[in-house]
């Protein structure tokens, strides 16, 4: 028995867990900014310390209603099932503070145990003790909680524990169910509102033969705009993945270049009642990466939480015609006397 299979006993084992107690002085810690945390070498890997950078804290906005995004209903297993993990929760936090950019996925799931490198149970949340983890974070379905955070309010992160993964660095628990891998969210407004939206065009990313410029430093391209609240502009879905929309679906973004850029849609039941939005429009969401494999320098993805943030615009070939005629309008008016 492990973790909090025993919490007694792993209470007083987890203190000093990677030399970090558990009760941590977080206000004598200073707010990492999350650029720093998500900074990363040439291959695209994390150049953030970890473990050594912590504990840390950060706080930003709230980007996504988590249940939007994953699944928290509670799904234990007793035995090894690979790869399930049971219910997970997901806060996609967006920087405030002046100079910072960018932002932090920290993410929780259940059945720990059933990842290849653990392959036992004891790692495992059960039902009643997912729910209670939940609840300290005060996240949807967690015991108590009435009012879960939500999108747009503001919060401190405090991170214990994180790793590296499809090209970000994560808040975690390190897929170990230990005490001394909490991490913790305090709810600093609620309410607080989303961050301003970067207007972006699928050229803003991506190259004229459609490829991601990888940028290190982070100050362009797509890395500078990773876990944003970003809007896509004048983009449609390709007819081969037109069909595919619903929720959980993947579908591929294209402009008139023809650049494409992947489109995730998330949990939200609008997906199923509503028709896939035909021709052009504007569609706002959180920008992502889930790149696989090294270098970590591609897979980034839109993230849509809602049908109701896609808009129709129109066509962009008639755009130019129309703005052609305004302009002869214009010419035609002359100005009146003023006296």
């Amino acid at each position: 028995m492990r973790g909090r299979v025993a919490r007694a006993g792993a209470a007083a084992l987890s203190i000093g867990f990677a030399g970090h107690a558990m009760a941590e002085d977080w206000n004598s810690i200073p707010f990492t900014p999350h650029s720093t945390f998500q900074a990363v070498q040439a291959s695209g890997l994390n150049a953030y310390p970890l473990p050594g950078g912590l504990p840390l804290r950060m706080r930003g906005v709230v980007l996504a209603n988590t249940e939007d995004w994953l699944d928290p209903t509670p799904a234990y297993t007793s035995t090894f099932q690979l790869w399930n993990l049971g219910g997970q929760a997901e806060l996609i936090v967006q920087s405030v503070d002046v100079g910072d950019f960018g932002g932090t996925f920290c993410w929780i799931g259940q059945n720990y145990g059933n990842v290849p490198w653990h392959g036992d149970t004891d790692w495992n949340y059960t039902n009643a003790q997912w729910t209670a983890e939940l609840g300290r974070l005060k996240l949807m379905g967690g015991d108590g909680v009435t009012q879960p955070i939500r999108a747009g309010d503001l919060v401190e992160v405090r991170a214990r524990m994180g790793l590296f993964y499809g090209g970000k660095t994560n808040v975690n628990e390190a897929h170990d169910n230990s005490l001394a891998n909490d991490f913790e969210v305090v709810l600093i407004q609620s309410g607080h509102g989303m961050p301003t939206r970067v207007s972006l065009s699928l050229s803003d990313l991506k190259d004229a033969s459609n490829q991601f410029p990888f940028d290190p430093t982070r100050a362009t391209g797509a890395e500078h705009y990773q876990t944003t609240l970003i809007e896509r502009n004048d983009v449609r879905l390709t007819a081969d993945s037109i069909a595919g929309w619903g929720i959980n679906s993947d579908l591929t973004l294209e402009d008139q270049t023809g650049r494409t850029l992947g489109i995730h849609l998330g949990l939200n039941p609008s997906f199923g009642s509503s028709p896939a939005p035909a021709g052009f429009f504007d569609v706002v969401g959180i920008l992502d990466q889930a790149d696989g494999s090294s270098p970590y320098d591609s897979g980034y993805r839109l993230l849509a939480m809602n049908s109701a943030d896609f808009t129709g615009v129109p066509e962009p070939s008639s755009l130019f015609p129309l703005s052609l005629g305004a302009i002869s309008l214009i010419r035609r008016r002359r100005p009146r006397n003023v006296a």
